[in-house]
């Protein structure tokens, strides 16, 4: 008996909070469509005052919606060029910081290819990316100029001269990705038979006197 009035009990409770669910579900029901009811009204009545303007008030109001969409276009463009200028700043501090021989003899190999990367953006390339750190493929970064796409092999040697082999197999990444041109980047020198490999190839060699300047250069608003 006891169990049977705990059921009773129970699918009544249930049946209130039904009732109850169901109430609350009518209500706000009603106060949507009252309130579809209000917007409609209110659309109508601003469709109504539109059709009713005068000339004067066509070119009134024409005129004070093409100066707010002018100042919003304006305004987001203000903000995108200040948040590019704050970055460009970083990137320049970053790079005029560790500009010297002595940081760059120090540097990670692969923190190298990432401080080379942000001088790349400096200098005007566009879609800058730094390749995994094995398996590359003779090339540490790509990045583009224009619609061309173009690489760069960053060595980090302190005293060793990169030779022509070196340039020989980053020429031959430079075929296989047809890219535009390369920069082969060291903070050491280059042999003479890799200066001369490279004379008709579109490869650039910048070795660390070059680099050195190019720091320079392109961080020299920073003081």
């Amino acid at each position: 008996m006891a169990k049977r009035r705990r059921r009773r009990s129970k699918r009544k409770s249930n049946d209130a909070i039904f009732i109850i669910a169901l109430t609350l579900i009518l209500y706000v029901g009603y106060i949507l469509y009252k309130a579809t009811l209000g917007v409609i009204d209110f659309i109508d009545w601003i469709i109504n005052q539109i059709l009713n303007w005068t000339i004067f008030e066509w070119f009134l109001w024409g005129s004070l919606t093409f100066g707010l969409i002018f100042f919003i276009i304006k305004f987001k463009k203000y903000k995108y060029l200040k948040q590019k200028q704050r970055i460009e700043h970083q990137q320049k501090v970053k790079i005029r910081r560790s500009g010297n021989m002595e940081r760059l003899k120090t540097m990670d190999p692969f923190d190298f290819e990432e401080y080379i990367a942000v001088l790349f953006k400096l200098m005007g390339y566009e879609e800058v990316t730094v390749t995994r750190k094995s398996g590359d493929g003779g090339k540490d970064i790509i990045f583009k100029k224009g619609n061309e796409i173009c690489i760069a092999e960053c060595k980090r040697y302190n005293s060793p001269k990169v030779t022509r082999p070196d340039v020989q197999k980053f020429h031959s990444a430079l075929i296989d990705m047809n890219a535009k041109e390369g920069f082969y980047i060291t903070i050491g020198n280059f042999t003479k038979p890799a200066v001369d490999y490279v004379l008709d190839k579109p490869i650039h060699l910048i070795d660390g006197h070059r680099l050195l300047s190019l720091i320079e250069e392109y961080s020299d608003e920073i003081t």
